[in-house]
């Protein structure tokens, strides 16, 4: 029985609107790349979508990763308060559904802490999700385990087997599948298509999270 559902912000219950891809353009024009190094960045970062930021800054940068992820966080949130943060139509009602069926909810997420708090309170969801996890929490962000890890303790779930995972990246299939969760759940509004995620371990595939609570729900009376 399913006692806890992780799911993804950007792509999966937050419109992301293109703003992550947006922050990187601006990171990659203050670095001031050359263009065969920005091109082989811009194609990195849509291919580690969903991962720690300041993971995939590393790679990419090296020595540089800390100036690279300020900026991107900067960038993001700054381009998050022009532009405005929604979330995922039906994201809300489909946690409090959730909630009202005993299940609990948390949120992960690739962004610092600062940045997930940011998003969280431009939505208005202080007090809807409690437990929120980014990287810095955990120790490692995904394709590890560790911020479904975190979540289940904080959560008290009796086994990992009774966690889903909800995402729109192959990273947050890995991490599932990782972590031993006993359902991963795709959806496309956001990064990954259904190939891809199924590519990556999904158990079921959903155009949106406003379909979810139905999903869960049903399996938890089978």
């Amino acid at each position: 029985m399913i006692e806890l559902v992780c799911c993804d912000m950007a792509g999966t219950t937050v419109n992301d609107d293109g703003l992550v891809l947006e922050a990187f353009e601006r990171t990659i024009a203050s670095l001031r790349l050359d263009d065969e190094s920005a091109s082989s960045a811009r194609d990195y970062v849509i291919e580690t979508m969903g991962q720690s930021k300041i993971e995939v800054f590393t790679a990419l940068f090296d020595r540089r990763a800390g100036e690279a992820n300020e900026l991107f966080e900067a960038h993001f949130v700054d381009a998050a308060r022009d532009r405005g943060v929604s979330e995922i139509p039906g994201a809300r009602a489909a946690i409090e559904d959730l909630q009202s069926h005993g299940v609990q909810v948390a949120l992960t997420t690739g962004f610092s802490p600062a940045t997930r708090e940011a998003l969280v309170a431009q939505l208005g969801w202080e007090d809807l999700v409690t437990v929120r996890v980014s990287p810095a929490d955990a120790g490692r962000g995904r394709p590890a385990p560790d911020m479904l890890l975190v979540c289940a303790l904080r959560a008290q779930v009796t086994a990992m087997a009774n966690i889903a995972v909800v995402g729109d990246t192959a990273s947050d299939m890995v991490a599932g599948r990782r972590a031993g969760v006993g359902l991963r759940i795709g959806v496309t509004s956001g990064n990954d298509d259904e190939a891809r995620l199924r590519e990556h371990g999904a158990d079921i595939i959903l155009d949106s999270v406003s379909t979810l609570a139905n999903e869960i729900v049903a399996r938890r009376s089978l």
